[in-house]
């Protein structure tokens, strides 16, 4: 009887270790996210399974017995095999070593452990490989949602800064104006008055000028600026933004218009127009009175060309590498009014439209901007295609 129990409970925990086994074979081959191995000292499989192989059109079973990962990359497999004999020779557990690279596709990291025998050695580790990459495109959208939210938490820090020093001229010169104004009651100093009165209109728009570079700045940042491209007759839409800027521009300074090339274009007529009137503005900004400013559009088969050239102060190589970074201001701007953030937008809205900006200057010789729209691009073929439909 006691022989027959024995060899009962011995058949008993056979079976019960040959289902823990069976198990742990399941663990291994239907491991979803990589792969679980056990590996010897000769870096061959003892056993391995799992997600990774499938991905990779490897016969697990197939690898049993051979050296380990063989359609790895070898620059790869030389890595692994570094660290694995580390934990070999000294049965350190090496965790979460993100593999260089990637394997079909995907970011993985490895665990290595060492599997040690009754006597301490060790003859075996363990070996789990995993796929990380959900994991590190979460992380780079946190990460791009942070330097985002750093970015505009900066930009509103530079608001603030900026806006107490640039707000505080024109409010003075409204103040002072609208109090010497009051004062100016004879029939005989109405030029006093009329004087006033355009001290006061011109500071306003500096003011309205600065808030509205900061309402577009904080809108591209959050990509609310949407482009709505329409079909226009350019050198219409030029002339008419000329008219209404050039009572703004220094005393006796002239736009000279010239367009080339067919006149029907496809644009954001709103982005344009702020375009051309932020480079006009500066070209006016920084020449002195009685210069010419330059405009001209060119169409081509293949593109738009539009050029803004003054005959100003220029700008030096050194600026103009940083001109389209926010709150950049060039060097000799000096006491030239301006938030520094007029070309970045300008930068900005080009993209939008698939434009580039590019700059020619030397100091004191004046400066160009051209801005090159290429038709050849999905944003133009798709509203074509719209249209047809």
């Amino acid at each position: 009887m006691g022989v027959a129990v024995d060899i009962s409970e011995r058949i008993k925990a056979a079976d019960e270790l040959k289902n823990v086994q069976q198990l742990f074979l399941q663990l291994l081959r239907n491991y979803p996210d990589g792969s679980i191995s056990i590996i010897d000292k000769q870096f061959c499989f003892v056993y391995t399974g799992g997600e990774l192989h499938t991905r990779l059109n490897t016969d697990h079973k197939a690898l049993i017995g051979k050296k380990i990962y063989p359609n790895f990359p070898e620059k790869l497999r030389r890595v692994m095999l570094e660290k694995l004999a580390d934990v070999f020779n000294t049965k350190r557990v090496i965790a979460d070593f993100e593999l260089p690279g990637q394997i079909a596709g995907n970011t993985y990291v490895m665990d290595a452990f060492p599997l040690l025998e009754e006597d301490g050695t060790v003859h075996k580790a363990g070996v789990i490989i995993r796929n990380i990459s959900t994991l590190k495109k979460i992380e780079d959208e946190l990460r791009k949602g942070l330097k985002k939210e750093k970015e505009l938490s900066e930009l509103k820090s530079r608001f603030v800064s900026m806006a107490s020093h640039e707000f505080r001229t024109p409010l003075s010169t409204v103040l002072s104006s609208a109090y010497l104004i009051e004062k100016y009651t004879g029939s005989d100093e109405q030029s006093k008055r009329e004087k006033h009165l355009q001290r006061i209109l011109s500071s306003v728009n500096m003011l309205t000028d600065i808030l509205n570079d900061f309402l577009s700045v904080g809108k591209l940042e959050e990509g609310k600026i949407q482009v709505r491209l329409s079909n226009f007759n350019i050198r219409e839409m030029i002339v008419q933004v000329i008219d209404e800027i050039k009572n703004t521009l220094k005393k006796d300074q002239e736009i000279h218009y010239n367009h080339a090339g067919n006149t029907e274009v496809l644009l954001d007529v709103s982005l344009l127009k702020h375009i051309i009137m932020n480079l006009v503005s500066n070209a006016s900004k920084f020449s002195p009175e009685t210069t010419i400013i330059n405009i001209e559009t060119r169409c081509r088969q293949n593109s738009i060309i539009l050029s803004v050239k003054d005959h100003g102060i220029g700008i030096s190589r050194e600026d103009q590498r940083h001109l389209m970074e926010r709150f950049f201001r060039g060097a000799n701007a000096g006491n030239i009014e301006g938030t520094g953030l007029g070309l970045h937008i300008v930068s900005k809205y080009a993209e939008l439209m698939n434009g580039l900006v590019t700059c020619k200057s030397e100091l004191e010789k004046g400066t160009e901007f051209i801005i090159t729209f290429n038709k050849k691009h999905e944003l133009y073929e798709k509203d074509i295609a719209d249209r047809r439909q």
